[in-house]
């Protein structure tokens, strides 16, 4: 579902980064949490009185809160089905790893993140030095660079996780 407000103010994290923002929705307010994994990316693209909307699903309450909660499932501005996918090249000079050690994915020459989770990166058979082509969508990464969110890397179809041959 869609919610549009103005920006009141950010919410922050016990550990010191924005986890959410607080909107005005009329005479009422709404509080707006941020996917956990990018909040320290999208929080500083969010201004005090900025107008937005954005796609949202409701949150599981924990105690009482004080107004309705939420969690953006899409950022303002992003695309849908499709959209918004762009080309990508490289070579891997790095592997990068998951937090339970398994090679997820790359970093390219460009110092971008070519994100294909395990059972992609083995799909690719990714190794140091591997020339990669193909498409993904990208999000915003620490230093001006991007994580590349692989939909297909050299003729090879990535899919949540799951790797098929392209036909």
């Amino acid at each position: 579902m869609k919610k549009t407000g103005t920006i009141e103010a950010l919410n922050v994290s016990p550990k010191g980064f924005y986890e959410g923002i607080l909107l005005s929705k009329g005479r009422g307010r709404i509080q707006v949490n941020l996917p956990k994994d990018e909040a320290l990316m999208m929080a500083p693209s969010f201004q005090q009185g900025q107008t937005i909307t954005v796609d949202v699903e409701k949150e599981k309450p924990h105690g009482t809160p004080v107004h309705e909660v939420y969690r953006i499932v899409r950022l303002p501005g992003a695309t849908k089905n499709g959209d918004g996918v762009k080309s990508f090249s490289g070579q891997v000079k790095a592997l990068n790893f998951a937090l339970h050690g398994e090679v997820n994915g790359g970093i390219l020459d460009s110092g971008d993140f070519l994100h294909l989770k395990p059972k992609g990166a083995q799909a690719i058979g990714i190794k140091v030095g591997m020339a990669v082509k193909g498409h993904g969508t990208t999000k915003p990464m620490v230093g001006g660079r991007v994580v590349i969110e692989a939909r297909d890397v050299n003729g090879v179809e990535i899919e949540h996780g799951k790797a098929k041959k392209k036909t």
